[in-house]
């Protein structure tokens, strides 16, 4: 009687454990240290260097700096590349475990291992499009709240924010009809429709292109700080310096 044959079992994905993320990022921290101990010291020629940093932060940061900043690496740091990631609609340990080299934002981590340096604050404009009604005449909370369809940004989804709160204050509640996840993906909704955004004064270069009219929110906004973090293990990187001073330059002079 011959032997049926038994098919070949099938591979399967290999999947890290949590000590092994944990494991990989200790590795990674040691590397980063050992990289930092060795490397020349701040006259280092920032035109020799070869890199790839990684920023994480709002679309927004990419729609308004990331031309100067490809610019300026072009002139001071040639050999340096930069990758502008989203943020995901979860927080993780971006710095901690080396997916990325710079965090920049709104920055509400409490994470001992993370520098936080804080750099201004910003505060919430309106934006509708250009002709919208709610342009025309003096805007009050009322009008704002009950004139127009509200669209949010969030990117974990959420229906509600601070306008939500400010509007509360006063017996007024606004009709928010959906929600996108950035504010530059927001801007093209608002252009094509009479629904009421959105968007931070630092944005308003982006919202000025898509002729759009920004407009003062006629409500007590909680202020915006603006900051960049960053893992110690990248404290002594000349390259990693002179990334924190390009962007910390840019916000600063977006937020002034």
């Amino acid at each position: 009687m011959t032997a049926t044959p038994r098919a070949a079992p099938v591979p399967r994905a290999v999947v890290p454990t949590p000590h092994a993320l944990a494991v990989r990022a200790e590795v990674s921290a040691v590397v980063e240290r050992a990289r930092a101990l060795f490397a020349p010291g701040r006259d280092t020629d920032l035109r020799t260097v070869s890199r790839t940093f990684t920023i994480v932060g709002s679309d927004t940061i990419a729609g308004t700096h990331a031309a100067v900043l490809f610019a300026r690496a072009a002139a001071e740091a040639p050999g340096i590349r930069i990758r502008f990631l989203a943020e995901a609609h979860v927080d993780l340990p971006y710095l901690r475990q080396g997916m990325a080299d710079l965090e920049v934002g709104s920055i509400d981590t409490t994470a001992p291992e993370v520098r936080v340096e804080q750099l201004h604050e910003d505060r919430m404009l309106g934006v509708v499009r250009s002709g919208h009604p709610l342009l025309a005449g003096e805007l009050t909370p009322e009008r704002y709240a009950t004139e127009a369809g509200h669209l949010n940004v969030s990117r974990r989804g959420r229906l509600h924010g601070p306008v939500d709160a400010a509007l509360a204050e006063l017996g007024l509640e606004r009709r928010v009809v959906g929600t996108v996840g950035t504010f530059p993906a927001s801007l093209f909704v608002l252009r094509d429709s009479d629904l009421v955004g959105l968007i931070t004064s630092w944005g308003v270069p982006l919202a000025t292109a898509l002729r759009l009219a920004t407009f003062e929110v006629p409500l007590p906004l909680p202020p915006i700080p603006i900051g960049l973090a960053w893992h110690p293990r990248h404290d002594a990187d000349p390259a990693h310096a002179w990334l924190r001073r390009c962007v910390r330059e840019l916000t600063t002079d977006a937020g002034t």
